[in-house]
């Protein structure tokens, strides 16, 4: 039998480790907002500068509410994110303190009446909790308090965890750096020494030596472009890596099914980091602009860039996808695809452009706010 000292030991290394877990936070706010197995919880964060997303649920009894996008403002979710202060309706439908935008949602999960608290940390509202309750009744002013006392300790242990997670990234950051520099000074160094070698030995070797001289020094070009373009990976912030590797899988699945080169060029190392539900927009953009040089291009290459800009005082993300096509007839109007990304991104703040070349070659821009 395991001696109480180690149980007790291993009990506090699990609560450290939980506590340094953002998702394992989350689901411990949640399941004590929602006590009573019957009531529902969930916690709103930002997603983006104007509204909430749903993302996550304790106790629901179907999947209307999660991943629901509330703009601020609207229902109580986005009444008290607005306010910063906790709100409270005991007969949901009947309420007219609160616009009614998800009266559907909160009907088919059988909610009757609902309270909502900021989630705050150093005055600044990182989210909502929420806790429906499927009977009649009313919040009394313990209620209330435990509900804000539970988004207190929700916010602290959410910071913490983020803080942790920060100083991994870091730690990792930092190291791949390291790496990356070593990596430039020896190998790098090699590379360029033996490519200048044989270069050197090209020019004083026989004929029929200077071919295959010629081959070897085509070879240690390539390597040396290969190691340089593995260092701007390992040197990429984990925001960089994150898109870099999500759009260096389109283009490569782009090369696989046409045959045509796709490559992505990142122009800045560090590009900001994106909330998930918008690099999906970004990203599903992508694929939708590289399935239409697929279909109509009459393409022989594709690359696709990324780069921070500043534009009216802000920062923006660009994506561009630029193809040396047949470009754009005179008439061409946008179709489904395009207007719903155009769509998508407004709803976000961004912008879509899709400029043509008469000579040929087309080019589409996406940009976001960050």
């Amino acid at each position: 039998m395991e001696p109480a000292e180690l149980r007790a030991l291993r009990q506090v290394h699990s609560e450290i480790v939980g506590a340094l877990d953002r998702a394992a936070a989350l689901r411990a706010g949640l399941a004590a907002l929602a006590a009573d197995p019957t009531d529902v919880a969930w916690i709103a964060e930002p997603d983006g500068p104007d509204r909430l997303v749903l993302a996550h649920l304790h106790g629901g009894r179907t999947d209307v509410l999660q991943g629901l996008l509330v703009p601020d403002g609207t229902g109580l979710t986005g009444r008290t994110n607005a306010s910063g202060r906790p709100g409270w309706v005991d007969d949901y439908f009947a309420s007219g303190a609160i616009t009614h935008n998800f009266d559907w949602h909160i009907r088919t999960e059988g909610i009757r009446r609902l309270l909502a608290v900021p989630l705050v940390r150093e005055r600044v509202v990182i989210g909502v909790a929420a806790l429906g309750v499927r009977t009649d009744g009313r919040f009394g002013d313990r209620a209330v308090e435990h509900a804000t006392a539970v988004a207190e300790s929700t916010a602290l242990a959410i910071s913490v965890a983020e803080r942790a997670r920060l100083s991994r990234e870091v730690a990792v950051h930092e190291e791949r750096r390291r790496m990356a520099a070593d990596l430039h000074d020896s190998v790098g160094a090699l590379l360029f020494a033996i490519g200048s070698g044989v270069a050197s030995l090209a020019e004083q070797a026989d004929p029929e030596l200077r071919a295959p001289l010629e081959r070897l020094q085509r070879q240690a070009a390539d390597a040396t472009s290969a190691l340089r373009e593995s260092l701007r990976m390992l040197r990429a912030s984990p925001a960089a890596l994150e898109l870099g590797v999500a759009l260096r899988a389109d283009c490569a699945a782009f090369a696989d099914r046409t045959g045509l080169p796709a490559e992505l060029v990142v122009l800045d190392d560090d590009p900001p980091a994106l909330p998930g539900s918008r690099s999906q927009v970004l990203l599903a953009g992508v694929r939708e602009a590289l399935l239409n040089v697929e279909r109509h291009a009459r393409a022989s290459a594709v690359v696709v860039t990324v780069s921070r800009q500043a534009r009216d005082e802000r920062a923006w993300l660009a994506v561009a996808v630029t193809d040396d096509g047949a470009g754009l007839p005179t008439d061409q109007t946008r179709g489904l695809g395009l207007t719903s990304t155009a769509e998508a991104l407004a709803r976000l703040g961004g912008t879509l452009d899709l400029t043509s070349d008469p000579a040929g070659g087309t080019t589409w821009r996406a940009r976001l706010p960050c």
